[in-house]
């Protein structure tokens, strides 16, 4: 078997690091445009957030100005009424008083009836007239004074009732004032508890903004590091295929003309030939195997422009199994893609499985066709149970292609 030019499977290899790199950018374009949209979503949350807990200190504000109120008018509704209980034990007392001077005015006429000589007698034994006039006035103004007292009384007694209608009347004033002061307390209360579960679903809302900001932000920084990687591992893979052509063309440049222009021809005829003959190289490797134990072709070759084709296991962690007998020449880890594995099976022809979990074979090592040589679902980008599977076909000139693999099975 000729040996494949090294700088032609290192092609391969960049192109899966090249692709690798391109949807980690655009993976980075979406983390992107999710973070903006999430910090113009907090931004938002944060403005309502604030309004809100405004307009809960302006309802406790308002509440602590009506209870102020409130205790005002109790102090003030307590004032009135023990005023008025006042004015009412007074009035009980002046109509106490008032009833005992009706019933002493009445006994004093009704004995002065009964015994009018008799309340008299007194008054014929005055020893003159002047004194007989002056005990006669003094019984009249005994009556006249019993009179006004009880004038004064009653006079009383309709003033502290006016009263007391007065302090009754600002009694009720004050308590429906009262109520409604209370009424107002108990509509702030409500619209305060609405205010507080609004507050209480933004600021939920926006914990777990915070939340999916935070791991959006942690997945962007480790998709960073992996492209860097990915960039370092492209410009060292770049450098090695350029020393390597680098010295393919200096070794060309040593040989002779004749046994280059040799080769040339040679070349050339086998590039015609190639263009003649099939494409299969069945001569040397013979049928390949399907890939993937009891499993079927998801997405055929070409599909949407891709150079593989998407082979699907029966379950997650399906069997893979080499194609055809070979040498393991690459195994290559990419964190979304998983192991790549590439085996030799002639100087023509190799094979790619894409997507391996566990490699069970390492570079260097012999395999044989139908070996188990890994699992599916080593990479995130790709289902489980599915792998891409390529046929590479190496031409005479170093240059290789990928072909549909179904014209091989």
């Amino acid at each position: 078997m000729l040996v494949l030019q090294p700088w032609a499977l290192g092609q391969t290899t960049l192109n899966q690091l090249q692709q690798q790199a391109e949807q980690n950018r655009r993976l980075l374009q979406l983390q992107q445009q999710r973070i903006e949209q999430l910090n113009r979503d907090l931004a938002n949350l944060d403005a309502a957030t604030k309004q809100q807990i405004q307009e809960l200190r302006r309802l406790e504000a308002e509440m602590t100005r009506l209870e102020r109120e409130r205790a005002e008018l109790t102090r003030q509704i307590t004032l009135l009424e023990s005023q008025k209980q006042q004015a009412e034990a007074r009035i009980a007392s002046l109509q106490k008083e008032l009833a005992g001077l009706r019933e002493r005015l009445s006994a004093l006429l009704q004995s002065l009836h009964r015994e009018r000589a008799g309340r008299y007698l007194p008054l014929l034994r005055a020893e003159s007239f002047t004194d007989l006039s002056v005990r006669s006035r003094w019984v009249g103004v005994l009556g006249q004074h019993q009179t006004d007292l009880m004038d004064r009384i009653k006079t009383t007694v309709r003033q502290l009732d006016e009263e007391r209608v007065r302090l009754e009347l600002l009694v009720n004033t004050l308590s429906e004032r009262r109520a409604e002061r209370q009424q107002r307390i108990t509509a702030l209360a409500q619209n305060r508890q609405t205010v507080q579960l609004t507050l209480a679903n933004l600021r939920r809302q926006q914990a777990g903004r915070q939340i999916i900001l935070r791991e959006t932000l942690q997945a962007q920084a480790q998709l960073r590091a992996e492209l860097q990687v990915l960039q370092g591992r492209i410009a060292a893979e770049l450098r090695r295929i350029a020393e390597e052509r680098r010295r393919a063309e200096e070794e060309r440049r040593r040989r002779e003309a004749e046994e280059r222009r040799r080769r040339e021809l040679q070349a050339q005829r086998e590039r015609e030939a190639a263009l003649v003959l099939p494409s299969v190289p069945r001569e040397v490797v013979g049928a390949l195997q399907f890939p993937v134990r009891g499993g079927r072709v998801a997405e055929p070759y070409g599909f949407q422009g891709n150079d593989w084709q998407t082979l699907q296991g029966s379950e997650a962690s399906s069997p893979i199994v080499a194609a055809a007998d070979g040498v393991v020449i690459d195994s290559l880890f990419i964190a979304n893609l998983g192991y790549t594995l590439t085996i030799r099976h002639s100087d023509q022809m190799a094979t790619q499985y894409v997507n391996v979990l566990e490699p069970r074979v390492s570079v260097g090592q012999r395999v044989a066709q139908g070996q188990v040589i890994g699992f599916t679902g080593g990479g995130v980008l790709i289902p489980s149970n599915q792998m891409w599977f390529r046929v590479i076909v190496i031409d005479s000139d170093g240059s290789f292609r990928y072909v549909d693999p179904s014209r091989y099975y």
